[in-house]
């Protein structure tokens, strides 16, 4: 908790969302996802070892071994007689489902994703992987990997289904191609990353005002914020927010809710007005409207002059040393904002969910699911076995067995789970723990949360009780915290997502960074005033012409119904 750096890791750990660690390494050395997989087939001669049953949970007998390749991220959350590769997870597998898995190799989870892809390379495949969406991609190109379809619709058990199929087959639709089922997704919703406002409590009430319901409430609370002496040091150096030179690319401090309160995406793709073809939103007239007003906040003093050049490691060094008073980010941001708490007691952080310019609803927006995905490889005898797997996870985690074995498989951190060979947790599951935790907080009693929600609960307790190191935890699962402004957007429908949820089209893979970095240099420019606002315009046209066109006719064919 010492480096901005370690929190991330830690509040990934901490939500029970560290999948999204393999993500990244899976994603990582962008270069090196796109060799070509060999498609040589190696021969497989196995014998089909059917279990007794087609039960979730029925034993193979006699057993069958599984090969798949692992990061070790599950290390430090194993007692110290266990290893990755030999554990309480592995152990079950075979005591319960015949199921022996051996790894052909684990690595740190900073080199899984140039491992994963030199092993693509080679062609020498375990029967069980987990894989990023160009690698996914490539390997069904190849031939390479199974069709689950079947298998995943006779063995899946219901709370497996229930979990694979959330947010109507979000994460499902991005691995189904030609209606058939190549990989199970580890989708954990989209939810945790919808963009909300965090504003000082604290300096909303030493100017008197009330909490912000349309963005001219958002707006003049920054110009008071920046004029009116938030932090009564007599001098004219705070700011209204804080933004990163990376805009909507980076994953902290990005203006996205504020460009949302305009009807504006970033980067995303979105039906058009008529809703028969998907367009691109950052070339849309409203982000325009929402430029026009970073420009003129610029030329004003409400955002910090040097944004353009402070990665989001500076420019939270800006927030945390108290010259800022709002921000906009997704929310786990307490675990990056949360600094000045530990030495200013009256500092408060409080999310507020994205208001409109006008009368019209604001949408939060949610990006396009990032998860990887699990498969089997072409010619392994029993592909069911990823899913019955799967269904041993789910069920020792969230099913009737949890009750009296959650802790057994995930330990005193409840982080062990990260050792099985393949897991999926509930999709935004977290809104459910904040209700939870909310009632029994008001009732005193905690006896009814599982093990991570009882952690939480904890650590509000302490941070009343006077530990401010546990301020987050208040921040983001008390009853007005950050998961609350989530359950307020589920429950009124009030966030909107990127449609296009595939591999990148082939005009995307060799023009999409070019119009990226223009896009990023064009509203830079604009905000900072170099640019006039019509520069938008030119940009729009430049931008359809150096591929952007093509690429939209990509994604409606990749669309279309």
């Amino acid at each position: 908790m010492q480096t901005k750096k370690n929190k991330r890791v830690k509040w990934i750990a901490l939500l029970a969302v560290a999948s999204m660690l393999m993500v990244s390494a899976c994603s990582s050395n962008s270069s090196n996802s796109n060799k070509e997989v060999n498609a040589t087939e190696s021969p497989d001669d196995t014998p089909t070892n059917t279990p007794a049953d087609t039960g979730p949970l029925s034993k193979y007998d006699p057993p069958i071994t599984i090969t798949a390749v692992k990061d070790d991220s599950s290390k430090s959350f194993l007692p110290e007689s266990d290893t990755v590769e030999n554990n309480v997870w592995t152990k079950g597998y075979e005591e319960e489902l015949g199921i022996k898995v051996t790894y052909n190799w684990v690595v740190p989870t900073a080199n899984f994703g140039d491992k994963m892809n030199v092993t693509l390379a080679g062609g020498d495949l375990p029967d069980l992987m987990s894989v990023n969406g160009t690698q996914l991609k490539q390997l069904i190109e190849a031939d390479k990997v199974e069709d689950l379809t079947s298998v995943y619709e006779t063995y899946a058990s219901p709370l497996l289904k229930s979990m694979v199929e959330a947010d109507d087959k979000l994460g499902m639709n991005a691995v189904t191609f030609d209606n058939k089922l190549y990989a199970i997704a580890n989708y954990t919703g989209v939810l945790d990353s919808a963009p909300m406002i965090w504003i000082r409590q604290d300096w909303l009430k030493k100017l008197n005002l009330e909490a912000p319901k349309t963005m001219q409430d958002v707006n003049a609370i920054a110009k008071a914020f920046t004029n009116n002496d938030p932090d009564g040091d007599k001098k004219n150096n705070t700011y209204g927010f804080v933004i990163s030179k990376g805009l909507h690319q980076d994953w902290m401090l990005q203006p996205t809710a504020f460009f949302n309160g305009y009807h504006a995406q970033l980067g995303s793709w979105v039906k058009d007005s008529s809703g028969s073809s998907y367009v691109y939103s950052s070339i849309q007239p409203e982000v325009k409207e929402a430029l026009a007003q970073l420009q003129q906040f610029y030329k004003e003093g409400v955002i910090d002059p040097e944004f353009g050049t402070k990665d989001i490691d500076k420019a939270l060094e800006t927030v945390n040393s108290g010259k800022a008073g709002m921000i906009f980010g997704p929310m786990y941001a307490p675990f990056n904002i949360g600094e000045i708490i530990k030495t200013n007691k009256e500092a408060d952080w409080l999310a507020y969910p994205v208001v409109s310019i006008d009368g019209e609803k604001a949408y939060a927006q949610t990006p396009a699911p990032n998860s990887n995905a699990y498969v089997v490889r072409k010619g392994y005898a029993n592909p069911e076995a990823l899913i019955k797997l799967l269904n041993f996870q789910v069920e020792k985690m969230y099913g009737e067995s949890s009750v009296t074995e959650r802790k057994k498989y995930t330990g005193e951190s409840d982080q062990a789970w990260h050792a099985a060979v393949v897991s999926v947790l509930p999709p935004n599951k977290n809104v459910k723990a904040q209700i939870n935790i909310s009632e029994a907080l008001k009732a005193n009693d905690p006896s009814k949360l599982n093990t991570e929600e009882k952690g939480y609960y904890d650590g509000i307790v302490k941070y009343r009780a006077g530990d401010m190191t546990q301020w987050w935890n208040e921040r983001i699962f008390g009853p007005d915290s950050s998961q609350g402004v989530l359950k307020f957007y589920m429950e009124n429908n009030l966030t909107i997502a990127n449609d296009y949820i595939f591999a990148n089209t082939k005009t995307m893979d060799s023009k999409k960074a070019t119009l990226d970095k223009l896009e990023l240099e064009t509203f830079t420019k604009i905000i900072y005033g170099a640019e006039s606002i019509d520069a938008f315009d030119k940009f729009v046209e430049n931008w359809k012409k150096l591929g952007g066109d093509q690429i939209t006719e990509e994604v409606n064919e990749v669309l279309k119904p």
